[in-house]
């Protein structure tokens, strides 16, 4: 069946468009306004612009190459496509057929990726531990900021007494902070997208976002002052901001098509992908060296600041924030106006119709199944994500600040295994020669391994440490969970760490690079803001029920019944995905 290209050929009249008194003369406007009808493409590979009562003309191709011709002017144009599926699935596009790719361009969006998503990862495995500690109490003047006997006392006496953060927080607490910050992603997301499709401008979203960021980033730095019950609202608060903040994001995944070739898109994502890798390795890198800093950190402004191995990483946040931002205002190059298939401002509801009128045009089969893919492969990602702290806290039997050294190393050895991964996508021709539609397979099939893989299978798991007070303080705490008596973990769990750390490395970059080049080439060219926006909203809602899931199994079950039901959800994606491989592989994709 034929379908409707998403965005017309430009004759070359362009080039010679004349103008009277300042305002283009009335054939050339006809002419411009019969080039932008829409084509048909048959299955043969002609291509027919359709006018209203008037007749049509026939434009031809063949292989790699397509003859274009104009009836306005009896002119021929030839244009090259670099890949067949341009025309087969419908979408010819400025991006792929004039203009060169854009490096520098996307190397700065490829630096605030990093800078951006740095900010996330420099908490990522600090926050958890931070609330579960022990710090100080704070005293300014004759107030008193959390519970204790005596300010006065306490401000006289050399160390202050210990309170815990918030000690009585649970893990599914962890699970629901996740979920709603999906949520606040997803929310960010959509009204970032539709701003961008509205008013054809990137930078701004931007820059809005790192404000957000910077609000949230104040609420970390004093969760202190907050009373020890309101402390974990603070936290989730913070979050919350923060993932608001990164829906701006979304501008990225349509700046790319728009600033690349479809021949180098896969290379150009890797650039951006490389940088969510580089600020994988870098997060943790910033907390492992925090943690030579002391737990109880040094008082600052009469107590109510202070720095020690759980504060210095906001602060690194914060300043990450001010300098995305001056680069955001003063760097970020917008796309020329007439590299966008429609230049003009348009009202919301307008907007709208039209996104609504674009999307139908659109194969529904292929975006149903990349929406179930990246539900797939973000459930896995996510469910790994969220019960990776509690599971180490409560099985490798150690204090928390050395289960935050433990995560910080495997965070770091997983983030250096990405980046080399997308290294060999950015450096070598793997990126032009490795098809996407096999190398997304190949990641979930890392996922599904890594799972099967920590289940305790008979033989090389161990019973899992109870926690006792008195000669055991750390450890599974059977008064909260009571699988614990029960319950199993791998016995080398040395081993386990870096086979895990290898297989999510690589599936993580693999499965981002590759799913984020099929996307974009099944929706073609046209403005791809909504639609991305309607991915992350799909995604989001994949993040948000993961942790919620996982923990809750997590303490119910224990971690080998969750180990395997996110195994089987990763299997469920790749069996999909093989039952559309012939269809990827018609349209090569």
């Amino acid at each position: 069946s034929s379908s409707l290209l998403n965005h017309s050929i430009l004759p070359s009249f362009f080039a010679r468009a004349h103008f009277t008194g300042g305002r283009m003369t009335t054939d050339s406007k006809r002419d411009k306004e019969d080039t932008r009808r829409p084509l048909l493409l048959n299955g043969t590979g002609s291509t027919e612009r359709q006018a209203d009562g008037s007749a049509s003309s026939k434009e031809r191709g063949a292989g790699d190459s397509g003859s274009v011709k104009d009836a306005s002017f009896g002119t021929q144009k030839t244009q090259s496509f670099s890949d067949d599926s341009s025309l087969k699935t419908g979408s010819v596009t400025k991006t792929s057929c004039e203009r060169p790719t854009q490096w520098r361009g996307l190397a700065i969006c490829g630096l605030i990726m990093y800078l951006t998503t740095s900010m996330g990862q420099t908490l990522a495995v600090s926050g958890w531990p931070y609330l579960r500690t022990v710090s100080r109490m704070i005293c300014i003047g004759n107030l008193q900021l959390v519970a204790a006997t005596d300010c006065a006392e306490s401000l006289s006496s050399k160390t202050n007494p210990p309170f815990q953060i918030d000690p009585t927080v649970p893990v599914s607490f962890l699970g629901y902070v996740q979920a709603l910050t999906k949520c606040g992603h997803a929310i960010g997301s959509c009204v970032f997208a539709v701003h961008a499709y509205t008013t054809k401008t990137f930078r701004n979203a931007l820059i809005i976002g790192r404000l957000i960021s910077v609000v949230g980033c104040s609420f970390y730095i004093l969760i202190e002052l907050f009373a020890p019950e309101r402390r974990r609202w603070a936290y989730m608060l913070k979050f919350l901001l923060q993932s608001i903040a990164e829906g701006s994001l979304i501008v990225v995944r349509s700046y790319v098509p728009r600033m690349s070739r479809e021949k180098d898109r896969q290379q150009a994502f890797s650039i951006i992908e490389g940088s969510n890798m580089l600020a994988i390795v870098s997060g943790p890198l910033v907390q492992l060296v925090c943690h030579v800093l002391p737990e109880v950190g040094t008082p600052l402004l009469g107590g109510w600041l202070k720095f020690n191995m759980y504060t210095v990483p906001i602060w690194i946040s914060l300043a990450l924030n001010i300098v995305t931002l001056l680069i955001s205002m003063f760097c970020f190059k917008e796309p020329d106006l007439d590299e966008l298939e429609d230049e003009k401002q348009l009202p919301l509801g307008q907007a709208m119709r039209k996104a609504w009128q674009q999307a139908k045009k659109l194969d529904k089969c292929l975006v149903a199944m990349c929406f179930l893919e990246k539900s797939c492969a973000s459930y896995g990602f996510a469910a790994m994500y969220t019960t990776m702290s509690p599971y180490v806290t409560e099985s490798f039997n150690v204090p928390p600040s050395q289960a935050l050294f433990i995560l910080s190393i495997a965070q770091s050895a997983a983030g250096i295994t990405s980046l080399l991964t997308v290294l060999l996508f950015v450096l070598t021709p793997l990126a032009r020669v490795a098809k996407a539609r096999y190398t997304f397979p190949f990641a979930l099939s890392c996922y599904t391994i890594m799972y099967l893989f920590s289940y305790p299978w008979p033989g090389i798991s161990e019973d899992i440490p109870l926690r006792n007070n008195e000669t055991a303080p750390y450890g599974c705490d059977s008064a909260r969970y009571s699988w614990c008596g029960d319950g199993l973990k791998i016995t080398h769990h040395v081993a386990w760490l870096a086979v895990s750390c290898v297989l999510f490395g690589i599936g993580i970059p693999v499965a981002l690079i590759s799913f984020d080049t099929i996307y974009s080439k099944v929706l073609g060219g046209i403005d791809q803001n909504i639609m991305q926006g309607l991915l992350i909203i799909m995604d989001d809602m994949a993040l948000a029920g993961a942790p919620m899931v996982s923990t809750a199994s997590f303490e119910a079950f224990g971690p080998g019944p969750m180990w395997l039901s996110v195994a089987g959800i990763c299997s469920l994606g790749l069996v999909a995905w093989l039952a559309m491989m012939p269809k990827l592989r018609r349209l090569n994709i």
